[in-house]
């Protein structure tokens, strides 16, 4: 009796998932599910529906890399010679930011980890190397407009996109 209703139950997941269009289960016959145990999640609250509405990297590939979003690359200056090539010497407010790292004046900061963040900004854990040293820390960032705005433990600073 129990092996009937586990089959009925499974054919109802595979035709529910058939019919959400969802791929079937893989079903492996030589195993009897009744001596193994099941872990159940529950629904997400919209019926699977979720979509991820910050502005992460998001991805199916679990093993895939995080990234620093798009919007921020580019190059921010704290002041216009910060921003102008000829004065690469003395641009101490240069933040240079790609997919993977934060450059600063002595310093570059590769991202070790994604933090959870909210739509208007990003916030990752950065691995710093500068000066002979190495520290780690919890670096958000956060645009509007042409201004980029940075967050540490040390403070705020705030930038302009260079041109």
């Amino acid at each position: 009796m129990i092996k009937r209703t586990v089959t009925a139950t499974l054919a109802l997941a595979l035709l529910a998932a058939c019919q959400k269009g969802e791929e079937p289960l893989a079903i492996d016959e030589g195993n009897n599910i009744a001596d193994t145990d099941v872990e159940t999640l529950p629904p997400s609250e919209d019926g699977g529906n979720a979509t991820d509405t910050t502005n992460s990297t998001a991805t199916t590939d679990k093993n895939a890399i995080p990234t620093i979003p798009a919007q921020y690359h580019g190059r921010w200056g704290m002041n216009a010679n910060d921003c102008d090539p000829k004065k690469a010497d003395i641009a101490k407010g240069l933040i240079e930011i790609d997919p993977l790292t934060l450059r600063f004046y002595e310093a570059t900061a590769t991202l070790a980890g994604q933090r959870p963040a909210i739509a208007t900004s990003y916030s990752a854990n950065f691995n710093f190397v500068g000066e002979g040293m190495k520290w780690d820390k919890v670096e958000t960032l956060t645009i509007t407009g042409d201004t980029l705005k940075r967050e540490d433990k040390d403070g705020s600073f705030t930038y302009k996109r260079c041109a």
